[in-house]
């Protein structure tokens, strides 16, 4: 069913409660482009980026994934294929490292986890008021493109999903194996909306 983005936008809801059906992995890649699909020729993305320097980089967690299984992988980059990085369900780990221990984080189909480098930007824009913090401002910007471009093909594919920003940085980080200068900034909690709750 194809809809309008002013339609999206209104039908746009968080959603906390995640039926136990599996998401299509057709869907799951749509999802991703949504994030940081390529869109031209010089390597322009679904979401902005400053200077074109494109920080962000994507995990996704899958749990209920038809066709994939279950575990962690890294978004490469340049074609958006997956990388399987481990086989373990972190789902626990990461509920433990959220803020209130919040249960749609084990609950869900997927997690797309959005990991910004910090440290590329603020040399990048080191020069700019105010120094050092500038880059990272730039960072965060991008980070809400990519969570809402995330959150509207969502809808688009018929799913429900919440954005979880509050959790220590380093437990989540220790949980995804993260080696600086890549920093946990979003997980968005995916799947298909529980109706009976």
């Amino acid at each position: 069913m194809e809809i309008t983005l002013a339609q999206a936008l209104s039908r746009r809801r968080t959603v906390r409660a995640f039926a136990e059906q599996a998401i299509p992995q057709r869907t799951l890649k749509q999802l991703i482009w949504a994030a940081q699909g390529t869109t031209g020729e010089n390597g322009e993305r679904t979401a902005p980026s400053a200077h074109a320097l494109y920080p962000l980089r994507l995990f996704v967690l899958a749990s209920r994934v038809s066709g994939l299984d279950s575990g962690l992988y890294a978004v490469e980059p340049a074609g958006l294929d997956l990388k399987i990085t481990g086989r373990a369900d972190l789902r626990p780990d990461l509920c433990k490292a959220a803020i209130g221990n919040p249960e749609w984080i084990a609950d869900a189909a997927c997690i797309i986890v959005i990991c910004g480098d910090m440290a590329t930007p603020a040399q990048a824009f080191a020069e700019q008021r105010p120094y050092g913090a500038r880059g990272e401002r730039y960072v965060y910007l991008e980070a809400g493109a990519v969570a809402q471009n995330i959150q509207l093909q969502a809808v688009a594919e018929e799913l429900g999903s919440v954005l979880v920003g509050g959790f220590s940085d380093e437990a989540t980080a220790d949980v995804l194996g993260l080696a600086a200068p890549l920093v946990p900034l979003a997980l968005m909690c995916v799947g298909y909306a529980d109706v009976e709750i």
